[in-house]
């Protein structure tokens, strides 16, 4: 699934927790625990892990979209988060997260009613 955000298009692909965990390790110096998803900046792509149920990839691409939204508006150079910054990126994030979550179940539920 392709969104826009800041006039940058982004792509969501779900992959198998094998692929997200050695995503994962290169990213983190070899730790892994559950690999629930993967933002990668540069190529901008979200990854989801594809073996869990739609609750949790829900609640994954929520987390994973936050880091999209993060780097989109350049605020990733934060170096001390405050109560109010947090406030502040929810509350402006809150209708973008919202609208591609939508997509994405609309998408998964057409993928059910294909298969």
């Amino acid at each position: 699934m392709k969104f826009i955000v800041n006039n940058t298009e982004w792509t969501i692909e779900e992959l198998e927790k094998e692929k997200l965990d050695e995503m994962y390790k290169e990213e983190n110096e070899g730790k892994v625990y559950f690999t629930f998803g993967v933002t990668k900046y540069p190529t901008h792509i979200i990854y989801i892990n594809k073996d869990m149920c739609i609750s949790q990839k829900i609640r994954t691409l929520k987390h994973e979209l936050t880091h999209c939204y993060i780097y989109s508006y350049g605020l990733y150079n934060i170096t001390e988060i405050t109560e109010e910054i947090v406030c502040d990126i929810v509350a402006s994030s809150n209708d973008f997260i919202n609208k591609v979550v939508e997509q994405y179940i609309k998408e998964i539920e057409k993928e059910l009613v294909d298969d």
